[in-house]
């Protein structure tokens, strides 16, 4: 009987101990002095030695990290566990510089943050578990800098299950299919037979909040045949809001309570301490209702814009597999998990509800009795405002990830073969808690607090068989030819919320679905590819791939790569690839539809498909060349550079205005980033017959009548659709659309060094990216939308600038012995921005004269600019007998924050009642606004 003995993913760590003053400052002597002092490794202070064969990037049996023409990095279980990051997408983004990861969002983007690779969007990176597609969530980021975003949610796989990831930094959809633009990463998981594991760990921010449980385990079972292997992991973590933080008409109001004759003003017209004019905003003040927020808990500090959201995960996740005698292995996997989040909103003022005339006097915001604030006590407001101490909305989500998959893998006639199938669903319930319809509530006097906003769902079905050979034909090695075919269907669906979630203004904070914009949708795939592998001298590799789709609703596509690697010697290799690759628009992208609805207005999000001619395939051209050199044995250093273009890029587009009373220029001197175009038609009412009826308008209105927003779409005002009607004057519409073209080039430089000294050995990494975004082409809207461009300066210049401009990851890991380790890392991140509008602040030098500015097209900017972050993460383990390990840390150590929003600009919003614009720090940081965060975990492996 021929079997096949399994190999096991762990490795003891030798460890020995040492204080860690000492650990701390030998560390820091080392950097100089290491190459001086390296000798060969002992036996016992060996450094870490691992099996470096990949299956990432190649169809090619065997092939090594080292010898691999395609840059891949691994990312070792040891090195994810090395941090007090919460899960799985944070602790590769911790480790690998071209991969940066979200730490807060808004609204629904809370509830799925993500990361991306390069700076392009999630979607251009796929993610594989054992080489197959994993499915996508059904979450659509809609709101943040990666708009459209709904790429695989990593947090519903537990580390524990996972022995190793590998990270390609190269175009690969040839080899992969759709989303590979910027790499893949591939998570192999563990397939042990024999041993497991279990460990406890907490962490927190030392600035407060965040505080963090987590419990993770895995064993397995089997023997020389069969093994099945089981990880799980459960987490709880808290919501952090900062202190720092503060909401602009709190500040205003305690400012005018501390200094009654010159704080914050209480009319539309009186002058600010600092000159400013007041604005409507500070009439609120007028009212005494309004100074009730002062008995809000969270008073001044009652914004949670920004904050993290509250998360409770349990997941967990199975590889199974049997072996034939004749090497046959049948494998089976399955993941199930279960993530609830609760992510605060911005906070809601005591009157911005409107309020409710109960005494019948036509007056909504007149309080009956009770004794004001300035008294000493609050006044009773319950007759006209629902929540007197103002409130702020939570958006809470239900959600539930599962996949399962089956497969067989042996050799037949020669050939090997891997036939799977793999079928996964994604699906989030979404409810509106603490908050309040205010369109009930001004109509009624009545509103629910809590609301059912609806439900995403997505699924996935993949099948694949992928066939290889080696034919020896003479050459340097056997060629390899490798070919396969894949179906693949995807479907996603928004089911409704109740009524009074959408009906008028809908649920602060985040309104419900109405049934006319809901449905089910799906599609289907077919693929074909081929890749040969040959080494024309023993030097020389060359890899070409060639793959041709064909969607059910965009149609077909052919795609290709080239890869080659010549090494001079066993010290020096070059290596370069050259692929063409695509992306087709996620289902959410294509059918997602939502509307924010305010006082007097509203925006409303659309289905591609019903504005303009839809959507159709993202293409790129992606080119790398690299340098793999290695002076010494231990010592290894990649140097890659790229480029990547992408043309007709997706992205949820500009605001488009209709409105039946007011010309588009005049809406757009209203608008934040809206540029007048004076090309576009004038929606005002032209013949005079009370209707919005030129093309332009006709166009948005059938829009909106599809979407169910409005029932007559040259009549807005007319009876029926779910729009509040207070707010349909000025209607705001923006939809996913082929808005542009871009190039990205770059540089990855990987370095590591293994080193040995008489008293430990220490593993050096330095992994730095350096990457740069450029809008090439900005797109136009159709001819009958006005032709304007699709995206704004200010949208050109997030898309250019607001990632960091480099990362560089330095470290050591140092282990003294048998028992004692220290991990040390610097990681560096280089300065981003985004471009705030001038326009309010124009009039005022003493805010103007403080600012980076900038004019593009005759509009003035401020830079709104996040510098170099420099953060130290330290880790210090100790493990008894090789098997109970103990570890603290700190990531961050010195409590490094992005920088501040403009003192001037802050300091205007707080004045003038803004509700937003008056926030300590600028968002969009890879470290969030939250410091240093120290953790601590037990482990034990047997």
């Amino acid at each position: 009987m021929t079997t096949r003995r399994l190999r096991s993913h762990r490795s003891p760590r030798p460890l020995r101990r040492a204080p860690l003053t000492r650990l701390i400052l030998v560390a820091l002597a080392i950097a100089a002095t290491a190459p001086a002092q390296a000798q060969e490794t002992s036996e016992s202070n060996a450094a870490k030695t691992l099996d470096n064969v990949i299956v990432t990037g190649t169809r090619r049996v065997g092939m090594s990290v080292d010898d691999s023409p395609a840059p891949v990095q691994v990312v070792t279980a040891e090195a994810l566990e090395q941090s007090g990051a919460p899960d799985l997408m944070n602790q590769l983004a911790f480790q690998v510089p071209s991969f940066n990861a979200s730490q807060q969002g808004t609204d629904m983007t809370s509830a799925t943050l993500v990361a991306n690779m390069r700076a392009l969007s999630p979607n251009h990176t796929l993610i594989l578990i054992n080489g197959k597609r994993r499915h996508f969530t059904s979450n659509v980021a809609v709101t943040g800098g990666y708009a459209g975003a709904a790429s695989t949610d990593l947090s519903f796989i537990p580390t524990s299950a996972i022995a190793s990831a590998e990270v390609l930094t190269d175009g690969a959809a040839a080899l992969y299919g759709s989303d590979a633009i910027a790499g893949v990463i591939n998570l192999i998981t563990r397939k042990n037979a024999s041993g497991g594991s279990v460990s406890a760990g907490t962490s927190g921010y030392d600035d407060g909040g965040g505080f963090t449980t987590n419990y993770q385990g895995d064993f397995g079972i089997g023997d020389d045949t069969t093994y099945f292997n089981l990880a799980l992991e459960s987490e709880r973590r808290q919501t952090i809001n900062r202190p720092g933080a503060p909401y602009g008409a709190a500040a205003c109001v305690a400012d005018r309570l501390a200094n009654p004759t010159r704080g914050c003003p209480a009319t539309g017209t009186a002058t600010t301490p600092s000159g400013y004019p007041s604005s409507t905003g500070n009439a609120a003040l007028g009212r005494e209702n309004e100074y009730n927020m002062i008995y809000n808990p969270w008073f001044p500090n009652n914004s949670h814009q920004g904050d993290a959201p509250a998360i409770q995960r349990d997941v967990g996740f199975l590889s199974a597999g049997m072996f034939l005698d004749d090497g046959t292995e049948l494998y089976g996997t399955g993941s199930f998990g279960k993530k609830k989040t609760q992510s605060w909103q911005s906070y809601r003022r005591p009157s911005q509800d409107g309020g409710v005339d109960r005494n019948g006097d036509g007056d909504r915001t007149d309080p009956i009795g009770g004794t004001g604030p300035r008294s000493g006590r609050p006044l009773t407001e319950a007759d006209i405002n629902k929540y007197p101490y103002g409130f702020s909305p939570s958006i809470d989500t239900d959600e539930k990830d599962w996949e399962v998959g089956v497969g067989i893998t042996g050799e037949l006639a020669g050939w090997r073969y891997d036939l799977s199938t793999n079928y996964g669903k994604n699906q989030m319930e979404i409810d509106v808690t603490k908050s309040m319809n205010f369109t009930l509530w001004n109509r009624t006097g009545a509103s629910p607090e809590s609301f059912y906003v609806g439900r995403f769902s997505a699924t996935q079905w993949d099948t694949a068989l992928d066939l290889s050979r080696d034919f020896d034909w003479g050459l340097a090695a056997p060629t390899t030819i490798a070919a396969g075919l894949e179906y693949r269907e995807d479907t996603y669906g928004i089911d409704p919320g109740d009524a009074a979630s959408y009906t008028g203004a809908g649920s602060a904070s985040f309104p419900g679905y109405n049934p006319a914009a809901t449905g089910s949708w799906e599609r289907n795939n077919k693929a074909a590819f081929v890749n040969v592998i040959l080494n024309p001298t023993e030097h020389w590799i060359v890899d070409a791939a060639a793959r041709y789709e064909r969607y059910s609703d965009f149609g077909s596509k052919a795609v290709g790569k080239l890869t080659t690697r010549y090494d001079f010697n066993e010290r020096f290799a070059v290596r370069g690839t050259y692929s063409t690759g695509f992306r087709a628009p996620t289902m959410g992208e294509s059918y997602y539809t939502a509307i924010q609805v305010g006082p007097t207005a509203a925006t409303a999000t659309l289905q591609a498909a019903n504005v303009g001619s839809g959507l159709k395939p993202e293409t790129s051209r992606n080119f790398s060349v690299g340098l793999v050199f290695k002076p010494l044995d231990n010592l290894t250093t990649t140097l890659d550079a790229y480029q990547i273009r992408i043309d007709d890029r997706i992205r949820l587009g500009s605001t488009l205005l209709y409105s039946t009373s007011q010309s588009v220029d005049t809406l757009c001197g209203r608008t934040a980033g809206c540029v007048p175009n004076p090309n576009l038609p004038d929606p005002a009412d032209t013949n005079r017959d009370g209707r919005p009826d030129d093309a332009y308008n006709q166009t948005l209105g059938a829009a909106l009548v599809a979407g169910g927003f409005i029932s007559n779409g040259s009549d807005p005002t007319a009876p029926g659709g779910s729009m509040d009607a207070t707010a349909r004057a000025n209607i705001g519409l923006n939809f996913f659309t082929n808005a542009m073209d871009t190039k990205t080039t770059g540089v990855d430089w990987v370095t590591t060094y293994n080193t040995a000294f008489d008293w430990a050995a220490i593993d050096w990494t330095l992994a730095a990216n350096y990457n740069k975004t450029e809008v090439t082409r900005v797109g136009n809207a159709p001819a009958d939308l006005g032709g304007r461009a699709l995206l704004t300066d200010a949208d050109v210049a997030t898309i250019q600038y607001n990632s960091p401009k480099y990362r560089v990851n330095l470290g050591a890991n140092i282990r003294f012995g048998e028992r004692l380790a220290l991990n040390i890392r610097e990681n560096v991140y280089g300065p981003q921005y985004t471009l705030g509008t001038t326009s309010a602040y124009a009039a005022f030098p003493q805010i103007m004269n403080t600012l980076d500015l900038t004019t593009i097209n005759g509009v003035t900017y401020y830079k709104a600019k996040i510098g170099t972050l420099y953060t130290t993460n330290i880790e210090l383990a100790y493990t008894l007998d090789q098997r109970l390990r103990f570890s603290i840390g700190a990531d961050n150590l010195f409590n490094a924050y992005p920088d501040k929003t403009p003192a001037a600009i802050r300091q205007y919003n707080i004045e003038r009642y803004a509700t937003t614009g008056a926030r300590d720090y600028l968002l969009g940081s890879p470290l969030g606004f939250f410091g240093t965060r120290w953790f601590a975990k037990v482990s034990y492996t047997w």
